[in-house]
């Protein structure tokens, strides 16, 4: 009896649905079952519902992902991939962070020239600078993009709120990320680029001076700048954009998809409560309804407790209702094939920047001689914009800390339940003033200002600083 129920195990093991799905024979088929091939894989790849709910269920990449997916989540018109396309910056950055950190030393004697010996003396290295360099400045991009994309849409409302906070966080950290990078390869450019992002600091009520002390670690920019700029750029930040990166997709993951559902004005909480079950193909086993269970354990799933699951039935036999069109599909393959492509796309993207145009080196960072104009990064030459026309303290304090704390706030300030626009414009107006005012900021620090921080058309001179 016990080999008969070993051969019957091994059997299933060797074909989870035989009859739909018969195994084939061949050389490739018997690698597939072998021991040693089982203990990497667990489930054969079975092109059938039950195939793909337990790919998803046993490999690690694809348990990011929910076992299904509302079919309107693969529309790229509904998010453009921003998010995704993020990580993938983050990707390319780590690797090709790696790589520059083989040839650099953060030091001021010699960082100048390793970005010198990049230039001409490593193999790929000047290439691989300007991938790493545009990746830092379209992941900005693409963070602002997201988040701008996601209060539009009005994801950030329940159950999303904590997710919005978390996304906030990323993009701070991304900011911190990209300006502690920009003074590593210690020429005038970023020597002097950091030297006007870090006066703001100084500005700050009751805790400028300490804050100073702690990026800086001395009188100027020198030494023991660089090389906590280069701590924070290599390690810190990393870690740290790394952990809420994978909190954020796993509240994703968890808080399901903002999708509207039936024709309703608000997108559902629970729309892809179905898509995030354990049960790897409802429509192949029938419908859990709240009718076919005890009283308390129908009120434990209407309250969103976890519960067990000790049996399934078919809907038609309980309750007459309608049942509801099932308009969710498997993650993979249709999801992810689609996240490969956009992925590939974003590395085609960065490599042919990174062919076209070269990261700038200007001359040796050099402390008694100021360029002019001497601007912040792209992503702060708005702010210096509104330095020069009000207080510092107002400008470059209250203004950004106050902006950044109402977006961290925003979905506890705001209780309107609706997602459509039509219902939000008060919100959608002052969010579309307020980033309309940091775009035009923007736009005249970066291209109409010149030395002394003069108006200058850029039809007559670019000043524009990547």
């Amino acid at each position: 009896m016990i080999d008969q129920e070993a051969e019957s195990g091994e059997h299933l093991r060797d074909g989870l649905e035989p009859d739909v799905y018969p195994v084939p024979e061949g050389r490739w088929q018997r690698l597939k079952r072998t021991e040693i091939w089982r203990s990497v894989f667990r489930h054969p790849q079975l092109d059938t519902p039950r195939g793909r709910a337990l790919q998803g269920f046993s490999n690690v990449f694809l348990h990011i992902y929910p076992v299904k997916v509302p079919r309107r989540v693969l529309r790229l018109r509904y998010s453009w991939r921003l998010g995704y396309i993020a990580a993938v910056l983050f990707t390319i950055l780590v690797v090709t962070g790696v790589y520059l950190m083989f040839f650099y030393t953060p030091s001021v004697t010699s960082a100048y020239g390793d970005m010198q010996q990049l230039r001409t003396g490593i193999g790929f290295g000047q290439l691989v600078r300007n991938v790493h360099r545009w990746s830092a400045h379209l992941m900005v991009l693409v963070v602002v993009l997201h988040l701008v994309r996601v209060f539009f849409a009005g994801a950030y409302k329940r159950p999303r709120q904590f997710n919005w906070v978390i996304g906030i966080g990323l993009f701070a950290i991304t900011l911190g990320f990209s300006f502690t990078g920009y003074l590593l390869p210690w020429d005038q450019l970023s020597y002097w680029a950091v030297t006007v992002g870090t006066n703001l600091v100084s500005y700050v009520p009751l805790f400028g001076g300490v804050l100073t002390d702690v990026l800086i670690g001395g009188p100027q920019i020198g030494q023991a700048t660089l090389l906590r700029f280069y701590a924070l750029h290599v390690a810190v930040l990393p870690v740290a954009i790394a952990l809420l990166l994978m909190v954020h997709i796993w509240r994703v993951r968890k808080d399901g998809f903002a999708v509207r559902r039936g024709g309703v004005g608000a997108f559902a909480e629970g729309a892809t409560d179905r898509a995030n079950s354990d049960v790897a193909d409802p429509s192949a086993t029938g419908t859990i309804t709240t009718a076919a269970l005890p009283a308390a354990t129908a009120l434990a799933l209407e309250s969103g407790d976890r519960v067990r699951l000790l049996g399934v039935v078919d809907r038609e036999s309980v309750t007459a209702e309608e049942r509801l069109t099932d308009d969710t599909v498997f993650a993979w393959p249709h999801l992810i094939v689609r996240h490969v492509v956009v992925g590939l796309g974003t590395i085609a993207t960065v490599l042919a920047l990174g062919v076209a145009f070269a990261a700038p080196l200007r001359d040796i960072a050099n402390p008694n001689l100021t360029p002019e104009p001497a601007k912040a990064p792209w992503y702060f030459v708005g702010l210096q914009e509104l330095l020069s026309h009000f207080d510092p303290l107002v400008a470059g304090i209250f203004v950004p800390a106050g902006v950044l704390l109402t977006l961290t706030f925003l979905p506890y300030f705001d209780h309107n339940p609706a997602t459509e626009s039509k219902y939000r414009r008060v919100a959608i107006s002052i969010f579309a003033t307020i980033l309309v005012i940091a775009l035009v900021l923007t736009v005249i620090g970066a291209l109409f200002r010149g030395p002394g921080w003069k108006f200058v058309p850029p039809w007559q001179h670019s000043y524009l600083e990547m």
